[in-house]
């Protein structure tokens, strides 16, 4: 018989149910909060966690460990339970530094008022009913490293395998090299400045370096303020991991999905942000530029246009030009700075500088030698050129012959190619027109014209099986259109199904590797590259998420790859699309490629710029060409002694354009160097000059936008579905709250469907699923199905402009109008709080 476990509860045990009882609801919230925050627990991790007692299963607390519990409670001004379940049963196990600072704490707590120092120091607006008023005053959030530890020792400082791309063993020290003392040093004499480096060079690393120099010479360094902008979500986490040499780990953060930028800026130094939150805070009017001590843009080279970089930075001229006496330093990191729409090199540069407000582009001059033995480029980069598939190619002219037959009887001829850009281009515009004349059957067969288009860019690249399930995705997929009530669509499907698909599929059955000029070179290189070296590791860069999906399950399939142990994953961007990732998807596949788990990483352009990625001996363009920009950043990936090749076809504009590229990127090195030849009062004069000229051209387009912005009524506008036309409400009805549009009108809920599905959460919404126009012949899906959180929670919706249409009968010009963004909206919508 099994020996009774029964016995008495340890006094320990008894100390944590103690607290467990007293702890109410919010303080257990507010605790599951700072876990996040600091990193002790992940979301997924708090899931299941609903008391303070499974709180503290999940931290692993211990009679031995304490500290971290101890911290938390004092975060939430709870010291009264510590004095009164554990100094008695835990003081004689603390360490003696953490015993004293608990004794003095316990009984009268003196942490910074850090709430009144950031309105006072920094300017930061009263938080108000946000959920940042939710933090005591003097919170100060734990860490993951051991609580009262003033810096991080060196086994917690990220090594080379976990930091980010620019992260080498040397640094672990703190030691620049002695190129990257070469690029730190304009920023290290208080000159705003942008540093061009190749990749993995330690772009992040020196970044680091300046903005702790800057924070060490701060007239109060506890009131200092940094953000580190990203323009990729995923890069946030990265970043500040490289910071963590410069940096104690409680001074950074990281915005998460269920966090506020003004309550982490209350408890964090420097924080981790991708472009568009900041762009939406400063539009929100929760922060100002003049709150932040130093703005670092990782590829500043977006700079540029309507990018969310040159949002903020217009937000920063206008102010500098408004006398503002206090803006932040900026610094700006890229790999490369391109050329510009025009391709004049020397002129892009100046015009980037004055977009940042820089007069100083950092690049390194006198330690090329340096830089050279740290920094490996390529040893071979290649332009592979296949012929394309043959003109009498069956499964092509099968299609091609659909798609005619459908232009002559529904939208005219085309002038350009199928299977190319161009006509995508051209057919999504005559869907548009379509669109705004009401024209449903023109609206339907274009938008088959244009899934016919993608099946042939997938067919050139990739294998007759995969466009055809493109094809099946999109013949099978509810359609918004039931074909029964149009009967164009009803006879290009029986067409299709009766005399096409069978021949298709014939086709795609006896099809070869050897058919697809374009694998058959990749299957090639794959096979000469892990022929030469079985522990190869490498990416394969592809234009779409279609083509990658079909690469992966190609290279999966492949039986003459299958004695070379290729193991391939996929990395696409996130999205609301299909085939996309969310943010912990990316960061499952990065550890597995970093793990070796996977050896060839198929993505999106995601993979070209700035994501964490480990050595790799060989980067793969699988007939994708951006631009000079890309073309440098993704030979920045082959770093470990590797290889870089593009696949393209010959005569295609793909190959024309990569010969472009390489030619501007001559161009554009050439003009750093007609940079390095100007004095620096020279180089000054010219930004200046330019930069007057873009603040002029923004204060013109500012002024432009507010005497067109509100051109219409709201209670003259009818919101209509853009596929039927059904009325929905006016305007006047429609209330904004955060980034999403709600219908108030309580019979919109009558001329919809809502579709149930599995809880997405955020901040300050859930998603619970989407809704669709309830007309009986439509079913356009018109937006999400959501759950306003606050008092009560209050369900709404958030409705896609792209899915609606607008029409004012009191205009006679352009009286009807759709609009890819809500913010291009001609009419006022008013403020929600639901």
């Amino acid at each position: 018989m099994a020996k009774s476990t029964t016995g008495k509860i340890s006094g320990f045990t008894k100390a944590l149910i103690g607290i467990n009882k007293e702890l109410t609801e919010e303080e257990v919230r507010l605790l599951k909060d700072i876990c996040i925050m600091s990193e002790l627990l992940g979301e997924d991790e708090l899931q299941s966690v609903t008391t303070a007692m499974s709180l503290f299963r999940a931290l692993h607390v211990s009679q031995e460990n304490t500290v971290i519990l101890e911290e938390l409670l004092l975060n939430i001004e709870r010291a009264d339970l510590i004095s009164k379940y554990l100094i008695a049963t835990t003081t004689d196990k603390l360490p003696p530094v953490a015993t004293k600072q608990l004794e003095s704490r316990s009984t009268d707590i003196s942490c910074i008022d850090m709430k009144d120092e950031v309105s006072s120091g920094l300017g930061l607006r009263e938080p108000g009913g946000t959920e940042s008023s939710r933090y005591p005053a003097d919170i100060t959030v734990v860490g993951k490293s051991t609580p009262f530890r003033a810096s991080p020792t060196r086994e917690d400082r990220p090594t080379a395998s976990d930091a980010s791309p620019d992260f080498t063993p040397d640094e672990e020290k703190h030691e620049l090299r002695d190129y990257q003392k070469e690029l730190a040093q304009p920023a290290l004499e208080g000159n705003n400045t942008i540093i061009c480096a190749p990749t993995g060079c330690g772009k992040t690393i020196t970044a680091a370096e300046i903005c702790k120099h800057h924070h060490d010479n701060h007239h109060d360094s506890k009131k200092f303020k940094a953000l580190f902008i990203v323009n990729i979500r995923h890069l946030t986490s990265q970043q500040r991991k490289a910071f963590e040499t410069h940096f104690d780990m409680r001074d950074l953060g990281a915005l998460k999905e269920m966090e506020t930028l003004d309550a982490v800026l209350q408890i964090k130094k420097v924080v981790m942000i991708t472009a568009q939150i900041l762009v939406n805070a400063l539009e929100r009017n929760d922060v100002e530029l003049s709150f932040f001590d130093m703005l670092i843009f990782d590829e500043c080279h977006h700079t540029t246009l309507n990018h969310p970089y040159n949002t903020i930075m217009r937000n920063y001229l206008l102010k500098k030009k408004e006398g503002s006496s206090r803006l932040p330093f900026i610094l700006g990191l890229s790999a490369s700075l391109g050329v510009g729409e025009d391709g004049d090199a020397a002129k892009h540069i100046v015009t980037l500088c004055a977009n940042m407000n820089v007069n100083c582009v950092s690049h390194v001059r006198e330690n090329l030698q340096d830089l050279e033995d740290h920094v490996r480029t390529p040893e071979d980069d290649k332009i592979c050129i296949v012929n394309p598939r043959p003109s009498n190619d069956k499964f092509r002219n099968i299609i091609v012959d659909i798609m005619n037959d459908l232009e002559a009887m529904h939208v005219g001829d085309s002038r350009h190619e199928k299977g190319t850009q161009e006509y995508e281009n051209w057919i999504i515009q005559r869907r548009m027109d379509a669109e705004k004349l009401h024209d449903r059957q023109e609206t339907v067969i274009a938008g088959y014209l244009l899934s016919f288009n993608n099946a042939l860019v997938l067919y050139d690249n990739t294998r007759a099986i995969d466009a055809i399930g493109l094809l099946d995705g999109y013949f099978n997929e509810k359609r918004s259109i039931a074909k029964e009530h149009i009967a164009p669509e009803a006879d290009l499907r029986e067409d299709y199904e009766v005399n096409h698909e069978s021949k298709l599929r014939d086709i795609a059955k006896k099809e070869t590797t050897n058919d697809c000029p374009m694998l058959k070179k990749l299957t090639e290189l794959l096979q000469m590259i892990f022929k030469r070296k079985h522990e190869s590791k490498g990416i394969i860069l592809c234009r779409t998420r279609q083509i990658v999906q079909s690469i992966t399950d190609f290279l999966k399939q492949e039986e003459a790859l299958k004695r070379y142990n290729i193991r391939p994953d996929y990395l696409v961007g996130q999205g609301k699309a299909e085939n996309t990732m969310n943010e912990t998807d990316q960061a499952k596949v990065l550890k597995r490629f970093k793990d070796e788990k996977i050896n060839i990483l198929v993505a999106t352009d995601i993979a070209q710029e700035g994501l964490d990625m480990p050595a790799c001996n060989v980067v793969i363009r699988y007939n994708f060409v951006s631009n000079e920009i890309g073309t440098v950043q993704s030979r920045g990936r082959a770093r470990a002694s590797g290889k870089c090749y593009l696949i393209v076809e010959r005569g295609s504009r793909n190959e024309k354009h990569e010969y472009g590229n390489r030619e501007k990127v001559i161009r554009m090195n050439e003009a750093l160097v007609q940079v390095d030849h100007k004095s620096n009062e020279e180089f000054k004069e010219e930004v200046r000059i330019r930069q007057n000229e873009l603040i002029k051209e923004y204060e013109d387009e500012l002024s432009k936008k507010k005497e067109t912005q509100m051109l219409d009524r709201a209670s003259d506008v009818e919101v209509l579905c853009k596929e039927c036309s059904q009325f929905f409400c006016y305007a006047s009805d429609l209330r904004e709250n955060g980034s999403n549009i709600t219908c108030v009108l309580p019979v919109f809920k009558e001329k919809i469907r809502e579709i149930k599905q599995g809880k997405q959460v955020y901040r300050t919404t859930d998603t619970i699923g989407y809704i669709k126009c309830a007309k009986y012949n439509c079913g356009q899906q018109l937006g999400i199905l959501i759950t306003y959180k606050g008092i009560t929670d209050v369900k709404g919706y958030g409705l896609k402009a792209q899915s609606l249409k607008f029409h004012n009968p009191k205009k006679v010009l352009n009286s009807t109008w759709t609009l890819k963004k809500w913010k291009k909206r001609t009419f006022k919508i008013e403020l929600w709080e639901p």
